[in-house]
C-alpha cells in the first residue's frame, strides 16, 4: 500500500527528525505524531514531537482518563528530516513552516497543499492520519507502546465518526492495536466521551444565533461566524441538517473557515476551499466532506462565507435561495 522501499531510503541518513501536527491538534493528528515519534525512535532516530499552540481539550480529556502523560515540544531546532502530520496547508504549521526548507515527509489522509515534501504516503481512503501511522508501524515491524496504542485507538474512532468511514485495513489495524493495551474496548469508547466547556458552549450558542441558512434545490447550506470553536460549531450545524456547514472566524491578521459537508454533497469541498483561497490569496484545501482555509489578513468573515458560497453555487449550477423563519 505504502512505498516502504522509499520511506526507508529517505530514512537511510537521518540522525534526528522533528514530527509537527498542525495547531491545536486534534486527537487524531496527535496520535499521528505521537506514532510517528515513536517509530522514527525505534528506526533509531532521535525525534522530537512538536503541537504548534498546543493541544485540544479532546486530547487532554482522553489522555487524563487513561492514564496518558502528554508529551510535546514548542519548537523543532536543527533536525536531518521534518515529518508533517494532518497538515492540509503550510499555514497550519504557524512559524513553524520555516523548518519546511529541507527533507520533508508528508503523512496524511487528504490532499496537502502549498508544501513540496521529499516523500509524501497521502492514504485518501484512509478513515485517519492514526490509521496510516498504525499501518506504518504494523507494515515495519515496530510495535507501538500501550500509550501509542491507546492513542491511536482513539483517534481512528474518532475521526472515522465511529466506523462509519471505516474499510477493511481500518479493522485489522483496530484488532492489531486493542492486542497492545490493557484496556478495553468500552473504556476506550467511555473516555471519548467529552462535555463542552463554557466556552465552547458559548460559542455555539453564538454561531447559531448568527445562523444564514440558504436552500440549493433539496440541499441545505448553512453559514455562521464564532471567535473560536470553528469546527464544533460545523459539525454541530450538519447533525443539525445542514448538508454544507461553513463557519469563518478572524483572529488578529488572519481570517479562517472550515467546511463540513454531508454525504448527499456531490461536490468536494477542498475543491472550494482552494478556489476560495485563490480568491484571497490565502491556503486551503482537505477532503471533499471535511476543509480548512486560512488568509493572512483581516477580511470580514460574511465576505469569505459569501464567496464560498457563491463558489458552491457555480459548481452546483443552482442559485441559493435564503432560508426565512416564515418560508
Amino acid at each position: 500500500m505504502y512505498n516502504l522501499g522509499e520511506l526507508r531510503k529517505l530514512l537511510e541518513n537521518t540522525q534526528s527528525a522533528c514530527v509537527i501536527t498542525h495547531r491545536h491538534a486534534d486527537l487524531d493528528a496527535y496520535a499521528c505524531g505521537y506514532a510517528m515519534r515513536e517509530l522514527l525512535e525505534g528506526l533509531g532516530i532521535r525525534t522530537r514531537l512538536v503541537v504548534p499552540e498546543g493541544v485540544g481539550a479532546e486530547v487532554k480529556s482522553y489522555s487524563a482518563r487513561l492514564g496518558i502523560e502528554l508529551s510535546y515540544e514548542d519548537s523543532c531546532g536543527d533536525n536531518d528530516l521534518v515529518v508533517i502530520v494532518d497538515v492540509s496547508t503550510s499555514s497550519q504549521l504557524n512559524e513553524l513552516r520555516r523548518y519546511l526548507g529541507g527533507k520533508v515527509l508528508v503523512i496524511d489522509h487528504h490532499s496537502v497543499h502549498n508544501i513540496n515534501p521529499t516523500l509524501s504516503l497521502v492514504d485518501s481512503g484512509a478513515t485517519s492520519c492514526s490509521e496510516i501511522a498504525a499501518l506504518l508501524m504494523m507494515r515495519l515491524g515496530i510495535k507501538p507502546s500501550r500509550n501509542a496504542s491507546l492513542l491511536l485507538l482513539g483517534g481512528i474512532i474518532s475521526d472515522s465518526n465511529r466506523f462509519l468511514r471505516a474499510r477493511v485495513e481500518t479493522f485489522e489495524v483496530m484488532r492489531w492495536l486493542l492486542g497492545n493495551v490493557d484496556v478495553g474496548y468500552r473504556d476506550i469508547i467511555g473516555a471519548l466521551a467529552t462535555e463542552a466547556s463554557f466556552s465552547e458552549r458559548m460559542a455555539l450558542v453564538k454561531g447559531m444565533l448568527r445562523l444564514r441558512a440558504y436552500r440549493l434545490g433539496e440541499l441545505i447550506t448553512c453559514l455562521s461566524r464564532v471567535n473560536a470553536y470553528e469546527s464544533s460549531l460545523a459539525d454541530l450545524l450538519i447533525r443539525a441538517g445542514c448538508d454544507i456547514a461553513l463557519v469563518a472566524s478572524e483572529h488578529d491578521n488572519e481570517t479562517r473557515m472550515v467546511g463540513r459537508a454531508s454525504r448527499r454533497v456531490g461536490i468536494s469541498l477542498a475543491e472550494v476551499f482552494g478556489d476560495v483561497a485563490r480568491y484571497f490569496h490565502g491556503e486551503g484545501g482537505g477532503h471533499d466532506k471535511a476543509a480548512a482555509l486560512s488568509i493572512g489578513a483581516s477580511v470580514d468573515p460574511w465576505t469569505v462565507l459569501i464567496k464560498a458560497l457563491n463558489i458552491i453555487e457555480e459548481k452546483l449550477g443552482i442559485k441559493s435561495q435564503r432560508i426565512f423563519e416564515s418560508g
